[in-house]
């Protein structure tokens, strides 16, 4: 069933940002729906908080005249003033615009990102189409990623190209109703949308030291709320070596700037293993225990069982995993392998899985499920 979406907010938090904003205002103010003509029925808050620059008066300017587009700037508390903090801000922001409409939309992406023309409206599809919580592709900037060194950008683009072959087999082996084929593997703030009543349900931004997104998400995913990643949402964002969290994109590409010869991933064999061993999870909820679940799992039968009472799927899958990574078993199995030959084994593998004549996947813009 299609359920209209009567208000969407999206809330980008912001802290010195002076330099890009501009081009991520423009964006938000031009965005468009299914007939290219201009988008209604959103609202766009800017919530600058504790900047040293001029980034709130840089977003003003660069608002077009009668568009959509608000400045709000916040002082947030030592403790808070961080990037989880910011986040916490603008979306607990947009959820009081949106108030008790039962239809309400929550958007948010990152101040150096910039949204394409469709960005919002294909976010809005995914979410009318029955999802909970959509997210969308998030891509470098062109003229950035070519200025990246070499080694960096031929590991980038393996890890990209690696990264959606494996959803295409995990797909095949493990499929998701809700999140079927064609879909990407990044969940993070740059780039996401969730119903007000998800936002709610799950407690808001959760209260984590970095990796906010990420979090939302897993809580998302604790209650069974259904998270569609949608190929046909897309931002392109900055590639800084030097980021301004802790751990995210820039702290991906600085790592193999160091070393991009040392970037190890999960060869096929164990991107099938973990298909397997979730499907028999998800069929054992419903058809009660399996013998052949120790063995999908690497973890003792009592784990198992224990993980099977829990009350949602995605916390059983939580345990489960927690179980396989416990028991120790499982990386002896199966060792991280080079990315250049994880990349040709999981291709093997799609082209095997996949008798319909599918494509395997190529490289593309992606970002690793490590980054932001």
């Amino acid at each position: 069933m299609r359920v209209p979406l009567l208000h969407t907010v999206v809330a980008v938090p912001a802290r010195n940002e002076a330099e890009r904003i501009g081009q991520t205002v423009r964006a938000l103010a031009a965005q468009v729906g299914a007939n290219g003509a201009p988008l209604e029925g959103y609202e766009v808050w800017i919530v600058v908080n504790n900047s040293a620059d001029d980034t709130a008066g840089q977003a003003a300017r660069a608002i077009p005249t009668g568009r959509p587009v608000r400045v709000q700037s916040c002082t947030l508390p030592p403790g808070r003033a961080n990037v989880v903090g910011a986040r916490r801000a603008a979306l607990d922001l947009a959820a009081a615009r949106l108030g008790g409409n039962p239809h309400g939309l929550i958007v948010t992406t990152d101040a150096d990102s910039v949204p394409a023309p469709d960005w919002l409206w294909q976010l809005q599809r995914a979410v009318q189409s029955g999802a909970d919580a959509a997210c969308g592709r998030i891509l470098l900037r062109a003229e950035e990623r070519a200025r990246l060194p070499g080694p960096v950008r031929r590991v980038y683009l393996q890890d990209a190209a690696y990264r959606l072959a494996a959803e295409r087999l995990t797909a095949r082996l493990n499929p998701d109703p809700f999140d079927p084929w064609p879909r990407h593997h990044q969940h993070f703030g740059a780039n996401l949308a969730l119903t007000l009543r998800a936002y709610r349900e799950v407690g808001g931004v959760p209260d984590v030291p970095q990796l906010e997104d990420v979090a939302l998400i897993q809580r998302l995913r604790r209650h069974d709320l259904r998270v569609r990643r949608t190929p046909h949402a897309r931002v392109h964002t900055s590639a800084r070596l030097n980021g301004r969290v802790p751990l995210g994109l820039s702290t991906q590409l600085a790592e193999w700037h160091a070393d991009p010869a040392a970037w190890r991933v999960p060869g096929a064999a164990e991107i099938a293993a973990l298909a397997h061993a979730e499907a028999a999870l998800r069929q054992a909820r419903t058809q009660g225990w399996s013998a052949g679940l120790p063995g999908h799992w690497l973890a003792p039968p009592a784990a198992l069982r224990e993980a099977l009472r829990a009350p949602t799927l995605g916390l059983a899958l939580e345990a489960a995993h927690a179980a396989r990574v416990s028991a120790g078993l499982w990386t002896g199995r199966f060792p991280p392998v080079p990315i250049a030959r994880a990349l040709a084994e999981v291709r093997g593998q799609v082209q095997a899985a996949s008798p319909d004549g599918w494509p395997v996947p190529q490289a593309s813009g992606l970002l690793s499920t490590s980054s932001r």
